[in-house]
């Protein structure tokens, strides 16, 4: 056994936009290892985008720094990992740590015996990066915007606009210009399952107005998390050729995205693979 301590992490800046998660190891200075000898892992319940479904699983952590406790003759190195959190909620975590010679790891601590942490909204409801505009291509006429982009969207050109946010609403009378407007509220955050009637409708709706209009755009409150899950499944659906995965990866390659919780299991069901 190489390890001396785990220290328990400090959770730095947990708003919805991102978490960093820092963890220290405690060894003896004689022991003559090096920061690279070993394995650190965070495990955590949170949603984030790698991590849709609230699962308890592993995330591997990265050297951050190292000092030298000269009175202890031991030594302390850090390490960190930057997660990007999709929903808000209280969620656990906890370290775990070996050296690469060692079979079995060790934890920060007893069994379900966990640290807690709580992921807010931001004080200001409509947060400096929705303000601002976003919007990215992803078919030939088939756009992905935040709420702001879809306010401008008569302004850009759009003549039809899917908006799936259940707080953050666009009304006709708002556009100057006119557009096919379709409202399809879902509930914010990841953790939220997007029900198969609402799937079947936004692909319906989506395939129907691919042809009636030139500029479509999809929109929700930060164009990610819901907006993202509806073109994953309208991709999904008219190309049976794709997975889930590639489904995913073509989105997420033209605009960043996360899909929400079930979606993989519903679109399957719904759209099934030979």
């Amino acid at each position: 056994m190489y390890l001396t301590e785990i220290i328990i992490g400090q959770q730095k800046g947990s708003n919805l936009r991102g978490i960093r998660e820092r963890t220290a190891l405690k060894y003896p200075e004689e022991s003559k290892c090096s920061s690279q000898d070993f394995i650190v892992e965070l495990w955590t319940d949170l949603f984030h985008k790698e991590n849709n479904e609230g699962e308890w699983h592993e995330v591997p952590m990265t050297f951050q720094s190292s000092e030298k406790l000269v009175d202890a003759h031991q030594v302390v190195s850090y390490y960190g990992v930057d997660l990007l959190v999709t929903c808000l909620g209280k969620y656990k975590f906890t370290y775990r740590a070996k050296h690469r010679k060692d079979n079995d790891y060790q934890w920060a601590a007893w069994f379900n015996v966990n640290g807690c942490l709580e992921v807010r909204r931001q004080t200001n409801h409509l947060t400096t990066f929705i303000q601002v505009p976003e919007v990215s291509q992803v078919t030939h006429n088939i756009y992905i915007g935040n709420f702001t982009a879809a306010q401008e969207a008569h302004l850009n050109g759009f003549d039809g606009l899917l908006n799936v946010s259940d707080e953050a609403q666009v009304y006709a009378k708002q556009l100057s210009r006119p557009i096919i407007l379709k409202k399809l509220p879902i509930a914010f955050g990841a953790n939220v399952v997007i029900s198969e009637t609402h799937l079947l409708e936004a692909v319906f709706w989506l395939r129907a107005m691919s042809d009636l209009c030139n500029k479509i755009m999809v929109a929700s409150r930060d164009g990610h998390g819901r907006a993202g899950s509806i073109l994953i499944a309208f991709i999904f659906a008219m190309n049976p050729n794709l997975s889930f995965e590639e489904a995913y990866r073509f989105v997420n390659d033209r605009h960043f995205v996360y899909p929400h919780r079930g979606l993989r299991s519903a679109l399957e069901r719904l759209y099934v693979r030979e």
